[in-house]
């Protein structure tokens, strides 16, 4: 079966005052705002090229109303919404079925395409993970601990922790690199002036208010080493800033989720994270302390570093592909073990 022709199905398994009704946010059937958002979007987007098998669709269908038949009989009208959510994801959109934030999956992006980890994963037949995408997160888990054990043996035991945080907190590659071997650029700090960011002069997280080149060096000086980490995301369209904003949005709360686990575990750290701050939706600079100064995490950039020169000194990816985004930040802590 053409995937554009699964496209046309599901989106026919809908009257157009059901569509009417998803648009306006008013089911007369429970849907999930993941499920409406899901099945608004199949409806706009129709560039899904390729195949998809008809005994693997027919089978999903069946084994998805089976178990909605079974756990959730009181709702019969929104057991069609599931399935074509199921459907689309798994064969259109070649995802995980379910919200990152329901599954708690995590997700592996290498030249322009994604792997995912599941912590709820359960082999079988017969179960409706038996068609999901994601793979099972003690695989992943298993890596990121080889990965800290080297860290461990080359750079130390604090090192490893920090490491193990980062993956920890949601970031897919890391790297340490000793602050006396940093570079600060001023025509980075130049491009910060420019403005076209629109966030220099307007937040903590930014110049002028990280002070000048000259004190984010000496800042960043009295540290000893620096963990670069990143994390990169699949777009379906480069050019789809709702897209970018979310998973901006993302990053920012994985560095926060990072800070809250380094906090209590190191005694003085720093952490520099990607763009400015999106905290507040209106900074309190120049006129008074920031609300929230130890979730405050200046920009990367605002420090006057060049991230892709940052990236092939700590040895991981820039780039990961065609229709991907990649965000960089970083931790800056002393040696000493702890």
């Amino acid at each position: 079966m053409l995937k554009s022709v699964l496209r046309k199905e599901i989106l026919s398994a809908f009257t157009e005052a059901e569509w009417d009704a998803l648009v306006s946010g008013q089911p007369a059937a429970p849907v999930s705002p993941f499920n409406r958002e899901t099945l608004l979007d199949l409806r706009e987007r129709e560039d899904f090229p390729g195949e998809a098998s008809d005994a693997r669709v027919r089978a999903l269908r069946e084994t998805v109303e089976g178990y909605l038949r079974r756990y959730w009989p009181e709702e019969p009208g929104a057991h069609k919404y599931v399935t074509a959510v199921c459907l689309a994801m798994t064969f259109l959109w070649e995802k995980p079925m379910h919200p990152p934030e329901k599954a708690h999956y995590r997700s592996l992006v290498r030249e322009g395409k994604a792997r995912y980890f599941c912590p709820a994963r359960e082999p079988g037949e017969g179960s409706v993970c038996e068609f999901c995408l994601s793979e099972s997160l003690s695989e992943l888990e298993a890596q990121w601990e080889a990965l800290a054990s080297e860290t461990e043996r080359s750079a130390g035991q604090t090192s490893a922790l920090v490491q193990r945080a980062i993956f920890r907190a949601g970031f897919q590659d890391s790297g340490v690199l000793e602050t006396g071997a940093l570079s600060f650029h001023r025509e980075v700090r130049d491009t910060c002036e420019g403005n076209r960011c629109r966030g220099y002069g307007s937040s903590w997280a930014c110049p002028p208010a990280v002070g000048s080149l000259e004190e984010c060096r000496a800042r960043v000086l009295g540290f000893e080493k620096m963990q670069l980490f990143s994390k990169a995301y699949l777009l379906a369209d480069s050019m789809d800033f709702s897209a970018v904003g979310k998973a901006m949005r993302d990053f920012k709360d994985c560095a926060l989720e990072l800070g809250k686990q380094l906090r209590s575990k190191l005694p003085r750290l720093l952490i520099l994270s990607n763009e400015s701050c999106m905290r507040c939706q209106s900074c309190t600079w120049p006129d008074a302390p920031c609300r929230f100064p130890e979730e405050l995490q200046p920009s990367i950039e605002g420090f006057g570093f060049i991230v892709s020169e940052l990236a092939k000194q700590a040895g991981i990816p820039y780039m990961n592909g065609k229709n991907t985004l990649t965000f960089f930040g970083a931790v800056l802590y002393d040696s000493a073990e702890a």
